[in-house]
């Protein structure tokens, strides 16, 4: 009988922390979704994060993998790389592929092939000190890294206050298109003269005490600068605006909220949750039409409801939830970082040693800022040890 457990399609669909607070929502999405299609069965599986990436490469060994799976970009693309992962430029229908963010979308590409649908996001957008934006002499705060690199010296020698704060270096660069590898992911491609050119000014800003010489990129101490009235700007996720509130209460009376600095690129970072198909489910067409419906426009909208996140698709991210409440800061947090997701994407690398690399790349700021290097020599010791990293990892 085509109803019975027995005759069903199961699909095992494998999350990354999310039974413990949203139960309710999965087994609701679940329950919906096995309605609607009467021969298929759902079995969840929830997975903590540091062991995601583990469980997922045992599965793959052992011909016994989910069919459907939470993966951050990084882990996508490393599982792409391998082979591991359904193309889904090439199996999902163009419908299923119309509804996302097209920077979103991308994120988990390879040459012509995307290998997972986009989900939930967390988008960076500005928090910034009004009362200190205009003793600066700004009518607003700066909209591009150009920008607030120009104003930087002027605005420190008004207040005796930094304007911004730098991003890592890693994510200047990317910010700023310019590649951290070569297209095939076998060298190191940031060691140029234009990459060169933008540190330069970076550490010409600091030598003028324009900018801070360190805490690039550590929320912790820019948030204790920002309270203290020494740092105008901040950038994150809007979800930290309940740690601004608790720890910087007299600076978070005075904060607006603003689109995040861009570089060259014209796209800030967004750490985002995919969904993947491995290529070897048993059943990848059943898999890949219960993915698109877990990040379909209503199913992202409907989670959003719940936490602070941000959809990837198109229609979900202009919807009226997001502005409903302009009002307050957190609704005015919450329609800036739907805007600002528009114009996102996720800078994984897609490498096994991305986080040794990235450090690798970030340490060139220390050199050139702290050590006063030579930012082109600084660059090129750090290209050839990102290179032995790469080496190791390939042979």
């Amino acid at each position: 009988e085509a109803s019975s457990d027995e005759a069903k399609t199961t699909l095992d669909f494998w999350t990354i922390d999310l039974k413990e607070n949203y139960k309710d929502y999965f087994d609701n999405l679940i329950s919906e979704y096995e309605k609607e299609n009467p021969g298929v069965k759902i079995q969840w599986t929830d997975v903590a994060y540091d062991d995601m990436s583990q469980k997922l490469s045992d599965a793959v060994k052992a011909g016994d993998v989910p069919d459907a799976v939470n993966l951050n970009t990084q882990m996508a693309l490393s599982f792409a790389g391998e082979g591991a992962l359904t193309d889904l430029n090439k199996e999902a229908s163009a419908e299923q592929k119309a509804i996302y963010t097209e920077s979103l979308w991308d994120s988990a590409k390879i040459g012509d092939s995307v290998y997972a649908f986009p989900w939930y996001a967390s988008p960076e957008i500005m928090f910034y000190n009004k009362d200190l934006i205009k003793a600066g002499g700004l009518d607003n705060p700066p909209a591009s890294e150009e920008e607030a690199l120009d104003q930087a010296v002027d605005f420190q020698k008004k207040t005796g206050a930094f304007l911004f704060s730098p991003d890592e270096f890693f994510y200047i660069l990317l910010e700023n298109d310019i590649p951290i590898l070569n297209e095939d992911r076998t060298e190191a491609a940031f060691n140029t003269e234009e990459a060169a050119d933008l540190l330069t000014r970076y550490q010409e800003a600091a030598d003028e005490k324009a900018i801070p010489k360190n805490l690039w990129g550590n929320w912790e101490d820019e948030l204790a600068l920002y309270e203290s009235g020494k740092l105008a700007t901040i950038t994150s996720s809007g979800s930290v605006l309940t740690d601004l509130k608790d720890k910087a209460s007299a600076t978070y009376k005075k904060t607006g909220i603003s689109a995040p600095l861009l570089g060259k690129s014209g796209y800030s970072e967004n750490s985002l949750m995919n969904i993947a198909v491995p290529s070897g489910s048993e059943h990848p067409k059943e898999a890949i039409n219960f993915a698109a419906y877990v990040t379909n426009d209503d199913n992202q909208l409907a989670f959003c409801r719940l936490v602070s996140i941000f959809p990837s698709t198109k229609a979900a991210a202009r919807d009226a939830f997001f502005t409903e409440n302009m009002e307050s800061l957190e609704g005015q947090a919450s329609a800036m970082s739907a805007k600002s997701a528009l114009t996102s994407m996720d800078f994984s690398l897609g490498t096994a040693d991305q986080d040794t690399i990235q450090e690798t790349v970030d340490l060139v700021f220390d050199a050139a800022v702290l050590d006063h290097e030579d930012p082109k020599q600084a660059l090129d010791e750090a290209a050839e040890e990102v290179n032995e990293i790469l080496a190791k990892h390939n042979n």
